[in-house]
């Protein structure tokens, strides 16, 4: 009897069972990925601050220390700027409070209709409506500064998108800030989410997967669920939180701090 089901069902069993290993690889590629390189954020601004204290104590004794200091406080810009997203942020948040919401608008239409036309030229099926951002008339510069963070999130995962050919991308959905207490009280690790939902083949999702680990690129991909498509393709449909990075000063009013909170899912 099992065998055969098998004989009748092979294709479409050998296609599932190649989604699922997909999925948990790519899972605990992802996980592994955005532990460690946390981690090493998060260690390297520790250790910075440890020597820096150790050294001030020898400031003005002999040249060497201070050089010690510069280089590792060096170290750890060098580390911040390849990991956290605002080091390396194309758009940057406006400080005009009267001009903010019309150059965040300009910004974001140009970072989405240049996706939107050359997926077009692509043959890649986008959205039909602009991701919403929650452009409120009564937001602050910080929260404005938010939008501008996700906005880098945006416009770096749809550049991997067209340059790795996923086929289609169905929602973008842009979330609330989350942060994460450290050991360090003045810190807190600031994650900038997005909620895709995409359809592209297993091995499109894994090269993204190692697109977004190279230097100035950085992206965590955590990818919370992957299935067969619907038409029985090739191709895996895929729900993937696409989160940026930053070590940041913590805020009272930033809602959950934990991950994939109720809020988060459903955006602003």
């Amino acid at each position: 009897m099992i065998q055969e089901i098998w004989q009748k069902n092979r294709k479409v069993l050998i296609q599932v069972l190649s989604a699922l290993a997909i999925f948990l690889v790519a899972t605990n590629v992802t996980s592994s990925y955005r532990a460690d390189h946390e981690k090493n954020l998060i260690r390297h601004e520790e250790d910075a601050q440890l020597v820096a204290q150790d050294l001030e104590g020898l400031e003005g004794v002999v040249d060497v220390e201070r050089k010690s200091r510069t280089a590792l406080e060096d170290r750890n810009l060098d580390l911040l700027k390849k990991l956290g997203i605002s080091f390396s942020a194309i758009h940057q948040p406006s400080v005009d409070e009267a001009s903010v919401s019309t150059d965040f608008k300009r910004a974001k239409d140009l970072v989405w209709n240049n996706f939107r036309d050359q997926a077009n030229r692509a043959g890649m099926v986008t959205p039909a409506e602009i991701p919403n951002f929650d452009e409120r008339s009564d937001l602050s510069l910080l929260e404005w500064a938010d939008r501008y963070r996700l906005l880098e999130v945006l416009d770096r995962f749809t550049r991997v998108c067209l340059q790795t050919g996923v086929a289609r991308l169905d929602d973008v959905i842009p979330a609330k800030r989350l942060q994460e207490a450290l050991e360090d009280p003045n810190k807190v690790l600031a994650r900038y989410p997005l909620h895709v939902k995409m359809l592209c083949k297993p091995e499109q999702l894994v090269e993204m997967l190692l697109r977004f680990q190279r230097d100035g690129g950085f992206l965590s991909l955590e990818p919370t669920r992957v299935t067969q498509e619907k038409s029985g393709g090739e191709k895996i449909e895929v729900d993937l939180l696409v989160v940026g990075i930053d070590m940041e000063d913590p805020r009272v009013d930033s809602g959950s701090t934990r991950r994939g909170s109720d809020r988060s899912r459903r955006g602003f």
